[in-house]
């Protein structure tokens, strides 16, 4: 301690001869000179333009890419959904990406995309979208789903920046205004501009319409121009009737209506996203307080601890990283497997066993559970797997469960032929030497045929005196 005191001491002694009046004043007089305005007054600088959503960064990025252990490197998939993110950011640096979910925020213009050459399947539903473009270097692109977004007639055309992306075989643009304000020729007008789509909107293209509809593109293309310019003024006369409104509610002529309804557009989804936004924050910032000690009239007070046991002593289960793991046991340990992330350091874990609970630590998160059964602290191990990065606690049980085997009847030695004689086979059952089939032919036997020319055989006699009378009657 004695020797970081000294250098300490010797640091701060150089900063404070550095920092002189002579360099105050030096600095002073070399600083550029204040902007000023014609008035002679030094110009206030404006403040940077607050942003409609949240920005999309590397560290958002990381935290959702948690199934990838937060490598952007070799990131082939992220889903970025329902986070109000205004603009696409960043992703141009996970040149791996394959799929991209992007659905339900508030990002108005497709960029930030070229460099993902393997982006199969990009989805941009529920944003506020009113052009297609910028997708030119995403020669894998397969499937683009654009449904609920603005892309009114007017910039239909530019779905033909598409024709260059020879592997899209998939297109969704249900619910945006083209498809209501134009039902006779949208669809074909697709088709014959992306001829190498398979399906649109969720329907097969079948081979006879990809035919009618190559036919019909010279004709849509001249039906889209006037309904380009209808779509133009449709929106210019929105935005009047919006800025009007806006006026007469800050001049209070008219009261604003929370419930009323507005006509559906970017503006509008905006201001909706902003209020729920900020309603969401402030119920965060009172949930914060309540955990603060004292009473908060008194000012910002630290967090208090993290309460680890209960009034009673019994620990508090908890898991605040989400960390998967399970908890089995056999007859001597009780096993405890938990699922850290890969590439965390091992150095950075802080395992401890309890008789009655176990506890994990790493990077401000703690995972506390409670055992099914008493166990010997000293005697437990913790085993990590360098391939999966799962920790594993073996820890023996204070009261092992000992399973004892029934004694079994021990088998009495064969007796010699010699001494109990030769064995007498065992007289067998009713059919059982009977093996295959049986001939029932010779069953019951026959007399011999006689040949044609043999003599009859001569029928023994039964006496002289023997007479064969026929009034004799039949013996009962």
């Amino acid at each position: 301690m004695a020797v970081i005191e000294d250098i300490t001491d010797e640091v701060d002694s150089v900063q404070i001869e550095d920092l002189g009046a002579d360099d105050d004043d030096a600095g002073i007089e070399n600083a550029p000179p204040p902007v000023q305005t014609k008035e002679g007054k030094p110009k206030k600088e404006k403040p940077p333009p607050k942003r409609d959503g949240v920005p999309l960064t590397e560290d958002l990025i990381r935290r959702k890419a948690e199934h990838n252990e937060g490598m952007l490197s070799t990131l082939e998939e992220i889903a970025l959904h329902q986070l109000d993110i205004d603009k696409i950011e960043v992703l141009n640096s996970c040149r791996c990406l394959k799929i991209v979910y992007l659905q339900n925020n508030l990002i108005s213009k497709i960029e930030g995309l070229n460099r993902l050459k393997q982006l199969d399947y990009l989805n941009l539903a529920l944003n506020n979208i009113t052009k297609i473009e910028n997708l030119e270097g995403c020669e894998a692109l397969r499937k683009l789903d654009l449904t609920v977004n603005f892309i009114d007639l007017d910039e239909l055309h530019t779905i033909a920046k598409l024709k260059n992306n020879t592997a899209m075989r998939e297109l969704y643009l249900t619910g945006n205004p083209c498809t209501s304000h134009w039902e006779s020729g949208y669809r074909d007008y697709v088709i014959g501009t992306l001829p190498q789509l398979e399906s649109a909107d969720g329907k097969e293209v079948s081979k006879s319409e990809r035919i009618k509809a190559l036919q019909r593109i010279t004709e849509l293309e001249k039906a889209l121009k006037p309904l380009a310019e209808l779509a133009r003024d449709r929106k210019k006369e929105l935005y009047e009737r919006r800025r009007e409104k806006q006026r007469a509610i800050a001049a209070g002529e008219i009261e604003e209506d929370p419930e009323g309804r507005d006509a559906w557009c970017p503006e509008v989804r905006v201001s909706d996203a902003r209020e729920m936004r900020e309603a969401k924050e402030e119920q965060e910032e009172k949930r914060a307080a309540s955990r603060r000690k004292g009473d908060t009239i008194f000012g910002d007070q630290p967090m208090r601890d993290r309460r680890m046991f209960k009034d009673d002593g019994t620990p508090v289960q908890m898991n605040t990283a989400k960390w998967p793991f399970s908890i089995d046991e056999d007859a001597e340990h009780v096993l405890v497997d938990v699922a850290l992330p890969r590439f965390l350091d091992s150095a950075a874990i802080d395992a401890k066993v309890e008789p009655t609970y176990v506890r994990v630590q790493a990077k401000k998160h703690t995972l506390q559970l409670l055992l099914p059964a008493e166990v010997l602290a000293d005697s437990s191990k913790a085993e990590r797997s360098a391939t999966t990065g799962h920790l594993l606690l073996r820890c023996p049980k204070v009261h092992p469960v000992v399973v004892s085997k029934a004694p079994q009847k021990a088998k009495p030695e064969p007796k010699p032929e010699s001494l109990a004689g030769p064995a007498v086979p065992a007289l067998a059952g009713p059919g059982e030497n009977l093996k295959g089939s049986v001939d029932v032919r010779g069953i019951v036997s026959r007399a011999p045929e006689t040949d044609a020319g043999a003599k009859p055989k001569q029928e023994d006699s039964l006496g002289a005196d023997f007479s064969d009378e026929e009034d004799v009657p039949d013996l009962l």
